[in-house]
């Protein structure tokens, strides 16, 4: 399976068996002076490709520092590796390697957290010596609610390998012999947790995923990796891009953009994202696209002259494929020096240009790399030309371009006014409309987009002494599109406002492409207490769309 996405790299293992050798990198490395915080358990790895199951004693080294942090707090950790099990029959120079390794804990915290170090070139011998990773350094975060002393227990390493193009994975889990390497005591008083939420439903791989939160570091840098379940096996190369962004009151919004299914595979995750002083998971489901029916296979023309560029196309295929399209002869044997090799998009489809190079070309055929049972093919006629009965066939190719437009918003008025209210004794509730907002999202894409709303206290305006909580505000949400708009935008949940952002209208793509103009409003109602001092009022609701 790991080497049906190239090709290139499929004829490499073929010619020569060897290519698996470059993938069973296992985190080995040299053995550390021994020292505080060194376990040799037993480890069982799975090496890719096929190359088998190894297990054996392996030293880890895990140093943490410092040795007392407030709750949520950042610990450093320096990790080093002894020679493990995998070894490679045969020898590559510089493959680049991303190690990382999962911590339990214990006592004071549970759950599991991960150090993965940067991506290095590693040189791989051929066996039986060890493959050597350079000692690493990574950080992480305690959790929030952590308290006392907190036990630290390896029990994974991983290894990421790009070979080939392909992107490979070596996991090393410790089946016996292992234990604790390190203790951090937790102690003080931590700040603000921060928050951080994504899609309930399930999102698929390769498209972009919107992210929101509060209470991170105001104009802080968001990055983001892709964690397991648990927490643990965090990894920022499954997340491929992203625009994530901090403002200044510490709202977090936009969004991360996953890899491609062979690198995502379905099943559920956690989102991670820190800002270099806290850090917070949410969950999130992974499911790629399922095909709605067989191959649907197109040539267009389905009958042209040698030299002719036709349009292969199709759908219903597993999404991010590389395709092997290539040509047949009326016996079914392959036309080498046809093959293209397209790929697949998000929602199983695909379209290439084909030059129909030889006059012996009976059918039109596609596989998902090679992938048994994936065979598809369609007739095709070589025309000549000239003959009875066939005038000839031409082709004129029309083209033009799009350049994406922006994501905007409009509103129609900068203030509400609920009027003068007759202070009585008893409490009120005036009602209110919001401003028309207009968004306008010329993108073209299938990102989608969240209006959201948080509003401030009120309070007296000239120094007077009268303070109103913004959840005196509730508001019912409205949305709808424009005519030529494409997506049907959701309104938010009726309910207060305050300093959560809340959802006034959204529209989420899910994996097709919307776009267009629409209309957002809500109708207000406010709530006065029964006794409060006269005066001016006045709080501020921000909008933001992302």
């Amino acid at each position: 399976m790991f080497f049906q996405r190239s090709p290139v790299a499929r004829r490499a293992v073929m010619a020569g068996g060897g290519m698996t050798a470059a993938l069973a990198l296992a985190g080995a490395v040299l053995a550390p002076t021994a020292q505080a915080g060194t376990i040799r358990p037993t480890v069982h790895c799975v090496l890719p490709a096929g190359q088998g199951d190894p297990s054996g004693p392996q030293d880890v080294t895990v140093e943490l520092s410092p040795a007392t942090v407030a709750p949520g707090g950042k610990v450093h950790a320096k990790i080093t590796l002894g020679a493990g099990p995998a070894v490679s029959p045969m020898k590559l120079d510089d493959v680049p390697s991303t190690p990382s390794i999962d911590l339990v804990m214990s006592g004071g915290a549970t759950g599991k957290v991960t150090v993965q170090g940067p991506t290095v070139p590693v040189d791989v011998p051929m066996q039986p010596e060890p493959i050597v990773i350079p000692p690493y350094e990574g950080d992480f975060f305690v959790p929030a609610n952590a308290s006392g002393p907190v036990q630290f227990t390896p029990v994974k390493m991983n290894t990421a390998t790009v070979v080939f193009g392909g992107n490979y994975n070596t996991p090393c889990e410790v089946v016996s012999g292992g234990g604790v390497v390190g203790t951090v005591t937790v102690q003080g008083g931590g700040g603000a947790e921060a928050t951080v939420s994504a899609p309930s439903g399930p999102v698929k791989p390769s498209t972009s995923v919107p992210l929101a939160g509060s209470g991170w570091t105001p104009g802080a840098t968001a990055t983001a990796s892709l964690c397991d379940a648990g927490g643990g096996g965090c990894d920022a190369t499954k997340l491929t891009g992203g625009s994530l962004v901090i403002d200044a009151s510490g709202t977090l919004g936009g969004s991360v953009t996953l890899a491609d299914s062979w690198t995502v595979a379905d099943g559920s995750y956690a989102v991670q994202v820190s800002d270099g002083t806290q850090q917070a998971k949410a969950p999130l489901q992974v499911k790629a696209y399922v095909p709605a029916g067989p191959y649907q296979l197109t040539a267009s023309p389905d009958r042209a002259a040698v030299g002719t560029v036709i349009t292969v196309s199709g759908k219903n295929y597993h999404q991010d494929q590389q395709l092997n399209v290539v040509a047949l002869d009326a016996a079914g044997n392959t036309l080498d020096d046809t093959a293209v090799y397209p790929n697949t998009t998000t929602d199983g489809t695909f379209s290439t240009e084909f030059t129909i190079s030889d006059p012996a070309i009976a059918f039109i055929h596609t596989d998902e790399g090679g992938l048994e049972g994936t065979d598809t093919k369609v007739p095709f006629t070589v025309t000549t030309g000239g003959g009875p009965g066939e005038g000839g066939t031409g082709t004129q190719k029309f083209t033009f371009s799009v350049t994406p437009g922006p994501l905007s918003m409009s509103q129609a008025g900068a203030e509400v006014s609920f009027g003068t209210i007759q202070s009585d004794g008893s409490s009120h509730d005036v009602h209110g409309t919001l401003n028309p907002v207009e968004i306008s999202d010329a993108r073209g894409g299938t990102a989608g987009w969240s209006l959201t709303g948080t509003l401030s206290d009120f309070t007296a305006a000239g120094g007077g002494t009268g303070v109103i909580p913004a959840g005196a505000v509730s508001w019912t949400p409205s949305c709808s599109a424009h005519t030529d708009a494409v997506g049907t935008p959701n309104a938010g949940a009726a309910g207060a406002l305050g300093s959560t952002p809340a959802a006034l209208c959204e529209l989420s793509g899910s994996g097709q492409v919307v776009g267009g103009v629409f209309d957002a409003s809500a109708g207000l109602n406010l709530h006065t207490p029964a006794v409060i001092p006269g005066g001016n009022y006045a709080a501020t609701l921000t909008l933001s769309l992302s």
